[in-house]
């Protein structure tokens, strides 16, 4: 039987949606340590899917058998789960973990890159992927697109179609300090967008200018990722809720606010009124996280943070560290 542990992500924004560099998107998140994922998997005469998450696991199990066109069967089993469709990447990592359990049983050479690709995983963002495979805080460096001479404007991001078999490459990779934590509250609110929702909002989305893209890199570039590297957690924090406002507002055209809904703006107001460093937003959310120093001031804030939430209608709050290694995979 083999054994595939992942863990959840936050993802802290895009870099690009304009594209008139000839790429689109690029992406930054941390892989954190909780909630995670645990997938067991043997051989079997046929597919047999059990525990959590059964829809999308067999979903996932049957491109992948259909892909490659393998005979027999498997027998794979959920035991832990991360919640979908509230911004902590679930869908990358079921997909991710139920590719590499069914190839390891195989016997498939293949790479998590691939199996990304097969199981349709990457579209936009590359943290997941990378996450699965590294761990840490993760740059990656969107998607090349492909013009359409047919269309005016042909190389822009509005005018030109993504290159489909690509994976957004990282750029860069790195060790997230232990005593940083992020204090991620989820609250009891409607679900982020997800499959056809969030490809809709995409298309619905203005093309960003290019001013925007501009300080997004900058403040990345010269503050976020020298205050990772030499541990400054006020200057991360800093740069990290600047470029979440920034990019917030932008989607505000479809999600409605700068957050998701308003009960995730007044949390990241209350995570920043008490001592986080930073806070923001992962992905669509609700989820929303902020960044503290220190164990004893993460767990009174984690303390605060499950109050107010229960005050404003309940929801789920972890104190995560980041999780700086990839997926465990391992014969049992």
């Amino acid at each position: 039987m083999i054994e595939v542990k992942s863990w959840a992500r936050l993802h802290l924004g895009l870099l690009d949606s304009n594209g008139d560099q000839g790429r689109l998107y690029g992406s930054m998140g941390v892989a954190v340590d909780r909630p995670y994922l645990i997938l067991q998997a043997e051989k079997s005469e046929k597919m047999q899917v059990e525990g959590l998450d059964t829809e999308r696991v067999g979903q996932y199990a049957q491109r992948f058998v259909q892909h490659f066109g393998l005979s027999g069967g498997a027998r794979l089993k959920l035991l832990a789960s991360i919640p979908a469709h509230v911004g902590l990447g679930s869908g990358t990592q079921i997909a991710l973990a139920v590719g590499t359990a069914l190839a390891r049983l195989a016997g498939l050479k293949i790479d998590t890159r691939e199996i990304a690709l097969v199981m349709g995983r990457g579209v936009r963002s590359g943290i997941g992927i990378a996450t699965f495979q590294r761990g840490g805080f993760v740059v990656d460096g969107g998607h090349r697109i492909l013009p359409d001479p047919t269309e005016p404007g042909a190389g822009s991001g509005r005018a030109a179609k993504m290159d489909p078999n690509s994976i957004p490459p990282v750029l860069f990779q790195h060790a997230v300090p232990r005593d940083w934590f992020f204090i991620t509250a989820i609250p009891g609110t409607e679900k982020g967008f997800s499959g056809e929702a969030e490809d809709r909002a995409f298309r619905q989305l203005p093309s960003a200018p290019a001013s925007l893209a501009e300080k997004v890199s900058r403040l990345l570039l010269m503050k976020m990722l020298p205050a990772l590297v030499e541990m400054d957690i006020l200057s991360f924090g800093q740069a990290l809720t600047e470029i979440q406002c920034m990019v917030g507002d932008f989607f505000a055209a479809v999600q409605g606010g700068r957050y998701s809904n308003p009960l995730s703006g007044r949390i990241i107001d209350f995570i920043l009124q008490n001592g986080a460093a930073g806070a923001g937003q992962s992905s669509w959310g609700p989820a929303v996280y902020g960044v503290v120093g220190g164990k004893k001031a993460a767990l009174w804030l984690f303390d605060a943070v499950k109050n107010f939430l229960a005050e404003q209608g309940g929801g789920a709050v972890f104190c995560m560290r980041a999780q700086n290694r990839g997926a465990q995979i391992r014969w049992i």
